[in-house]
């Protein structure tokens, strides 16, 4: 019996010995998200946020930044909660450029119940006005002369033409959406014509000077 007993008592003693570690162990609930959606500017503004939440202990977060790595600051904070475990912040700092929009950076963290680092891809959203607005012919129309308009914008940009100081003629000139179409050619058509791009950030404009006799156009660009 006494045997027994001590047995049974050691059993007990182990287990809440058990119970008390694995209460003290809690892994993180990760994400990684951007407060808002940064436009290109001058001020350094959060570009992401990772963050490993209610952990204990508190794990540890880092960055991989690949070519942004001269270009971004790294804020790190960790808040200890009323019930012992801890949320990581850690906050990718700069200011946006064109050449940060869809750039891929990885959040990395690290904590004693992963086995190993745990890796989460966020691509860097950047808005901005369009860029550079470009006019080019469009190939493989034979019986119609067609011109694209193309924009670098984020949002995508919205597309509109006119023609300077005339009236576009519906049963000559064709458009649609980004592109304009010469139904017929007739000399009273040469002219320029605009291309308007536009997001809710800005615009840019984009030229095409038609001229019939030579049955090309002059194409020019601009900000």
């Amino acid at each position: 019996m006494f045997s027994l007993q001590l047995k049974t008592i050691t059993f007990v003693l182990y287990f809440f010995i058990c119970k008390g570690e694995r209460a003290t162990v809690r892994p993180a609930n990760v994400s990684v998200t951007t407060d808002a959606t940064p436009m290109v500017g001058f001020s350094a503004v959060p570009l992401a946020t990772c963050t490993a939440s209610r952990s204990q202990p508190a794990a540890q977060v880092s960055w991989h930044l690949g070519t942004l790595i001269d270009s971004v600051k790294v804020l790190t904070n960790a808040v200890k909660h009323l019930d012992g475990t801890y949320t990581v912040t850690s906050s990718l700092i700069g200011v946006p450029t064109v050449e940060m929009n869809q750039h891929n950076v990885q959040c990395v963290v690290r904590h004693s119940t992963l086995k190993e680092d745990l890796e989460m891809n966020h691509k860097i959203v950047v808005h901005y006005p369009p860029q550079l607005v470009t006019v080019s012919p469009l190939e493989n129309f034979s019986s119609v002369h067609g011109y694209q308009c193309e924009a670098d914008a984020n949002p995508a940009a919205s597309f509109s033409w006119h023609r300077m100081h005339q009236a576009i003629l519906d049963d000559s000139i064709k458009e649609e959406g980004n592109r304009l179409y010469f139904l017929i050619r007739t000399p009273d058509l040469s002219g320029l014509y605009i291309c308007n791009a536009s997001n809710k950030y800005g615009a840019g404009f984009g030229s095409l000077y038609w001229d019939i006799e030579d049955n090309m156009g002059d194409i020019h660009s601009e900000l």
